[in-house]
C-alpha cells in the first residue's frame, strides 16, 4: 500500500520509506524515513556513517485530489570515510535550500503556461515574486536548444513587448521551433547573438529569413556570411499593399471623394462581379492609382512563378516599369525592389518564409492578454518562451 502510494505521488526510487499519510481537507503530508547512506560528492563512494540527523523539512510538492501535497523529511549529514569530511546528503527531487520539490516547480510552471501569475499564485497559495523566481530559475533565454543535426532555416522577426518597444523572435523555421527571443530589437543584440551561436551549429544554418530591415541584414552578413538571406514574401506584399493605400488616400484627399480600401487591399480573385466593376471604375477615374494597383497585382502572380530564372526576368522588367513611371513614388518603389532583389529572389530556392514566426507571434499575443501585460522585459521573455517551448526542454528529465 505505501509503495502505492509513493508512486502515485512520483516518489518511488528515493531509498526513502513512507512512515504515514496523513490527509486533511485542505492538505496531504507525507512522513517520509530518513536515508540509511548517502554518496559522498567528493569521491563518490558511499556512506553509512550518520554524522548528524538534520530539522524536520517541510516541502511543497504540488497538488493532488484537490488538496496541496507536502513531503515531511530530514535530510542528515553523513561523514566519509575515504575524505574524512562530512557532507550533506543529496535529495534528487529538492534544490539546495528550496522549499518546493520539482514535482511543484514543473506543475506551477504547466499552470504558467496557459494562466496568469495572479491566478496561479491563487490557486497554490505562492505569491508573485516566487512564481517569478521559479520561472526565471527554469527558463534561461541563453540556453538556447539547437538541434543537435541536421540544416537550420532561421526566421527572424520582431514583435511588439510593449507599445512600441520590439523584441525580436528568433525561430527555426524548417523545424518549426522557437529557438529564443532577443530582449530588445537593436542591431548590437542581435550580431552579439548571431556571433554567440556555436561553430557546429554556424556551419548547419543554410538560410536565414527576414523582412526588409536594414538591423536584419547587417549583422547575418557579418556573422554568417556563407547564408543564404531570404525576403519573407508576406512583407514584400505588405508592402506593396501600404504603398497602394498611401496613394489611394492620396487621391481620395485630392478628390475628396471616397475610394473604398477594400476594392484595393484585396486580390482580384477574390472581388466578386460587382466589386470588380467598381474597382474598374475607380482604376479609370484615377491612372495613377492604376500603376500602383497593376504592381501590386504583377508582385502576387510574382511568387506564383515556378523558375528563379523567369522570377528573375520578371523581376527586372517590374524593376524597369517602375523606374519610367513619372510618379516618384513608384521610382522609388522600383529601387527599393532593385535594392532587395537579390534576397527576394532566394525564395524561389526552397520556398523558405516566416509563417511559423509570425504564428508563434500569435501564441505570444495570446499569453500576454492572459497574463494582462508585463512591465518586465525578461519576465515577459521567460513567459513567453514557457508557452512555445516543450516542456521537455525546461526540464530535461521529462521524456522527449
Amino acid at each position: 500500500m505505501k509503495q502505492t502510494i509513493l508512486k502515485i505521488f512520483r516518489l518511488q526510487g528515493l531509498r526513502r520509506s513512507l512512515l504515514r499519510c496523513q490527509i486533511s481537507d485542505q492538505e496531504i503530508i507525507l512522513n517520509l524515513g530518513d536515508s540509511r547512506r548517502a554518496e559522498c560528492p567528493r569521491c563518490g563512494r558511499w556512506s553509512r556513517h550518520r554524522h548528524a540527523r538534520g530539522q524536520v523539512r517541510r516541502v511543497f510538492h504540488g497538488s493532488g485530489y484537490g488538496r496541496r501535497v507536502y513531503l515531511q523529511l530530514r535530510i542528515s549529514r553523513f561523514a566519509c570515510r575515504s575524505c574524512g569530511k562530512p557532507f550533506s546528503e543529496r535529495f534528487d527531487l529538492i534544490a539546495p535550500r528550496q522549499r518546493r520539490t520539482q514535482n511543484a516547480e514543473q506543475e506551477i510552471l504547466a499552470s504558467l503556461r496557459g494562466r496568469s501569475f495572479k491566478s496561479v499564485a491563487a490557486r497554490d497559495g505562492l505569491s508573485y515574486g516566487t512564481c517569478q523566481r521559479i520561472l526565471t530559475r527554469r527558463v534561461d533565454p541563453s540556453q538556447v536548444p539547437w538541434p543537435e543535426e541536421g540544416s537550420i532555416s532561421l526566421g527572424i522577426d520582431g514583435h511588439s513587448f510593449r507599445g512600441p518597444q520590439l523584441v525580436n523572435t528568433i525561430t527555426d523555421v524548417r523545424a518549426r521551433r522557437t529557438m529564443t527571443i532577443l530582449p530588445d530589437s537593436r542591431q548590437d543584440s542581435l550580431t552579439k547573438f548571431l556571433k554567440n551561436i556555436p561553430e557546429n551549429v554556424k556551419n548547419r544554418v543554410q538560410e536565414a529569413c527576414i523582412d526588409m530591415e536594414r538591423s536584419y541584414l547587417k549583422p547575418l552578413q557579418l556573422a554568417l556570411p556563407q547564408t543564404a538571406i531570404v525576403i519573407d514574401h508576406f512583407h514584400v506584399i505588405q508592402d506593396a499593399n501600404r504603398r497602394l493605400d498611401e496613394a489611394r488616400r492620396i487621391e481620395q484627399e485630392g478628390s475628396r471623394r471616397p475610394i473604398p480600401k477594400i476594392l484595393f487591399s484585396l486580390g482580384q480573385e477574390k472581388l466578386s462581379a460587382s466589386q470588380r466593376l467598381r474597382r474598374d471604375e475607380y482604376l479609370q477615374l484615377f491612372p495613377n492609382l492604376k500603376e500602383f494597383y497593376w504592381m501590386k497585382e504583377q508582385l502576387r502572380d510574382f511568387y506564383r512563378l515556378r523558375s528563379k530564372r523567369h522570377a528573375q526576368k520578371r523581376l527586372q522588367d517590374l524593376i524597369e516599369i517602375a523606374g519610367f513611371c513619372e510618379d516618384a513614388a513608384m521610382g522609388q518603389w522600383g529601387r527599393m525592389l532593385e535594392r532587395w532583389g537579390p534576397y527576394i529572389l532566394n525564395f524561389f530556392d526552397r520556398r523558405t518564409t516566416n509563417a511559423f514566426t509570425e504564428g508563434t507571434h500569435t501564441k505570444i499575443k495570446m499569453t500576454k492578454r492572459v497574463s494582462f501585460g508585463f512591465r518586465n522585459v525578461q519576465v515577459y521573455i521567460r513567459k513567453a518562451l514557457l508557452c512555445v517551448w516543450p516542456l521537455a526542454v525546461i526540464f530535461p528529465w521529462l521524456p522527449h
